[in-house]
């Protein structure tokens, strides 16, 4: 059994696959890559044959997306440990070989770093997933890294692996399937950058900008609409239409009252910047009934709104 499967989706990617594909082989660790073509026609598929001989599967044939692809890829899948690899993206030396020495016998998911690289290779940002105090801090402040998050392979077939209904948020309502089902208990974090996700005029997250922003707030919905919702959120959430999500998975006993006041403190940080002064006080009183602000940081936000009003009025 290989300690890796590594899927990557791909389609007409002509001028990134070959980066992604050598940064799995220069892994020192035995991994399994399976790589799933849509039906490029731009030349991508010559620089998968060029490497056949040492990559584990591949196939080219028209697909429904890419986590169709991703789950067609998770079906072959034999190794211990699960993610994918988007065709521009690519894996930093020794990574996975850092998360080994991090996985035992309770690990289920593994977090690191990602980097954010131009096409110069110039670092834009570091992030990642990030575990907060508790499930529902850690849903409410959704940050995500997908390239430096690895799964035990046998938990995501568990969860039925990715939503293909979802195009640009699967890694998101993956990482909350799997918080509502199991917590945060077997998750560890490390402080190692594990990957790179290149930002280029026609990646996703840069060319489906607002798209992406809809089937965000689509999953939020999904997850939140088990709860009777305050009149301001059943206004926000009216904008965003519900992803085909099935419901059971993201039914849960997640504390209400701290999961609203993470979720709609970023809510209060727009509404706040943009000087929407109703929408605060209503976000800001979900806000203050959590644990997301101390009792000093409840009578500042109080201060600093009190001011803004009376400068308003």
């Amino acid at each position: 059994m290989p300690n890796f499967t590594i899927v990557t989706p791909v389609l007409n990617q002509v001028e990134y696959i070959e980066k992604c594909i050598l940064s799995v082989l220069e892994q020192d660790c035995d991994v399994q890559h399976i790589i799933i073509d849509g039906g490029s026609t731009d030349g991508t598929t010559d620089i998968i044959r060029k490497y056949e001989t040492r990559i584990s599967y591949w196939k080219t044939e028209p697909d429904n997306g890419q986590s169709h692809a991703i789950n067609k890829g998770l079906k072959l899948s034999t190794g211990k440990v699960f993610n994918w690899l988007n065709a521009d993206d690519r894996l930093n030396p020794n990574a996975l070989k850092k998360v080994l020495k991090t996985v035992n016998s309770n690990t289920a998911v593994v977090i690191g770093k990602c980097e954010h690289v131009d096409e110069s290779n110039a670092q834009i940002a570091v992030n990642g997933a990030r575990l907060w105090g508790s499930v529902e801090a850690t849903l409410g402040n959704y940050s995500m890294g997908q390239p430096s998050v690895f799964y035990r392979t046998d938990i995501v077939k568990q969860l039925g692996g990715l939503n293909e209904h979802l195009h640009l948020c699967m890694d998101m309502d993956l990482w909350f399937r799997y918080l509502i089902a199991f917590g945060q208990n077997n998750v560890v974090q490390i402080k190692d950058v594990l990957s790179q996700f290149l930002v280029h005029p026609t990646s996703k997250s840069v060319d489906l900008e607002n798209e992406m922003m809809i089937e965000k707030y689509g999953v939020y919905r999904a997850m939140i609409s088990q709860f009777e919702l305050p009149s301001i959120l059943k206004d926000f959430f009216a904008n965003y239409p519900n992803p085909e999500i099935d419901s059971k998975s993201y039914i849960s006993n997640l504390n209400q009252t701290e999961l609203l006041a993470n979720f709609c403190w970023h809510l209060l940080l727009i509404s706040y910047k943009k000087n929407e002064l109703d929408k605060c006080s209503g976000y800001f009183e979900i806000v203050k009934r959590g644990n997301r602000l101390s009792k000093v940081g409840r009578l500042k936000w109080k201060a600093r709104l009190l001011s803004k009003q009376l400068l308003k009025g």
